[in-house]
């Protein structure tokens, strides 16, 4: 079953949780699958993530999937992780 939330709009307690987050060590970071991504059409379960990332949610069509049990990649997904190495992340998104 797949949960379907609306997009919030950015307040000023967001912003200070995300500054929080980078106090930490930690980043937000948004993945975009394009038309050409290998990521495209994957079963979010098969993406290799690092073990120091977590999914918070998949944004599609301005819905934020939280189940993501069996969400299948589309173009034009966002993808909202937490982790402390942005790069490992992007790279699990372009091999």
């Amino acid at each position: 079953m797949m949960t379907m939330l609306q997009a919030p709009s950015l307040t000023p307690r967001d912003i200070n949780n995300m500054a929080a987050l980078k106090d930490h060590g930690l980043s937000l970071v948004e993945v975009k699958i394009s038309q050409v991504s290998f990521a495209k059409g994957q079963l979010m379960d098969n993406i290799r993530l690092p073990e120091n990332a977590r999914i918070i949610c998949v944004l599609r069509n301005g819905k934020a999937l939280v189940d993501l049990d069996a969400v299948f990649l589309e173009e034009r997904d966002s993808i909202y992780l937490v982790t402390d190495d942005e790069q490992r992340v992007r790279q699990a998104f372009t091999i």
